[in-house]
């Protein structure tokens, strides 16, 4: 059997609980391939920080540089400073050089009543994928705040990070046969998103065969209400992904159903729900734990290129949502499910998929 191990990071709030259910499925994985997922502990987080001083301890970033991928749940409890538990998440991208953050956005056919959007504007479906540069701009955090009165970010863009983070996009589009990649930036103001739209206008000259638009980041905002059917791979900064994804979230159904991964191609990545903490709803069991299990399908194909696992997966979570529902996406005609109960079905789904 293949040995994978597997480092796992439970977080705070409703992190352990969804990840849990991530486990649950890699559990199943185990029983039913020829893989073999060997699980390690590694905390972080706010709890953490609380107990130890520091979000991300040395002892647990060992285990995930050691490791071959990283299952992260969400960090952040309230009364703690701003952005302590938070900036393991950040450690962890610019440490290992995760500098791709994929987020896939689909409704599901199940989920079609649950958007917000007239059936119009929905179109033919919503099925894309954002990629995020992961390691640059904003983010960086290059600045601070003087005398309490002045506060400054710089936003940096380097030719290298936004070639690699272009060219990952271009690929990503010609393998899953995407005709259109959207570029998004605010190049009529700013000087980073002018040497973005650059370097991506000559990286496109090597893939004549995918249709190319640049749109601004309001721009783009809008269009993504009006037509959301009309986008496959949309390429951007860091910041402007972050803000488009929590924007699309919500128009398939919720910020619970969206996955995310942190990769550098070949090397240790991390996966991970979008949502937050909710340190309101920990322990009440109603958070939803399909963006942490369609992490995991994220992780079977981009970390250990296992398709056809990553392919079942999908299919047990949109069959389990015929059946049931957690509380963000409630139907009053399906039974509504608690955290665990939602990751039993969509387990028991996935079992038989595996086995035949």
């Amino acid at each position: 059997m293949e040995k994978k191990v597997l480092a796992i990071t439970r977080g705070d709030g409703v992190g352990p609980e969804v990840v849990e259910e991530g486990v649950k499925i890699l559990r199943t994985i185990n029983e039913y391939s020829d893989l073999n997922f060997v699980f390690k502990e590694a905390p972080a987080g706010g709890k953490i920080w609380k107990e130890m001083g520091n979000s991300l301890p040395e002892k647990s970033f060992n285990i995930i540089k050691e490791s071959d991928a990283l299952l992260f749940g969400a960090v952040g409890l309230p009364g703690l400073p701003q952005g302590v538990a938070e900036s393991a998440i950040l450690r962890i991208r610019q440490g290992l050089d995760l500098y791709v953050n994929i987020r896939p956005i689909k409704l599901y056919d199940p989920l079609k009543d649950n958007c917000p959007l007239k059936e119009e504007y929905i179109g033919k479906g919503i099925d894309f994928t954002i990629v995020r540069e992961n390691t640059e701009g904003l983010y960086v955090d290059v600045g601070g705040i003087m005398k309490n009165e002045v506060a400054i970010n710089n936003m940096i863009y380097t030719r290298k990070g936004c070639e690699r983070i272009i060219e990952f996009a271009f690929q990503f589009a010609k393998k899953y046969n995407h005709k259109k990649i959207t570029s998004v930036d605010k190049a009529n103001l700013l000087k980073p998103s002018q040497l973005w739209r650059e370097i991506f206008e000559e990286i496109g000259k090597n893939y004549p065969n995918i249709q190319k638009e640049n749109l601004y980041i309001d721009a783009f905002c809008q269009w993504l209400i009006r037509t959301p059917y009309a986008y496959e791979t949309v390429v951007t900064g860091n910041l402007f992904g972050d803000i488009i994804s929590d924007e699309a979230a919500f128009l398939i159904g919720s910020m619970g159903m969206v996955s995310s991964g942190n990769i550098h191609p070949g090397k240790v990545s991390m996966y991970e729900p979008i949502h937050g903490s909710a340190p309101d709803i920990a322990g009440k069991k109603i958070a939803n734990p399909i963006g942490t299990i369609l992490s995991v399908k994220l992780m079977l194909e981009e970390s250990f290129k296992q398709e056809k696992i990553a392919h079942d997966i999908e299919l047990s979570v949109e069959e389990a949502l015929n059946e049931g529902r957690t509380t963000d996406i409630e139907d009053e005609k399906l039974d509504t499910l608690t955290t665990d109960q939602m990751g039993d079905l969509i387990n028991e789904k996935l079992k038989n998929h595996l086995k035949n």
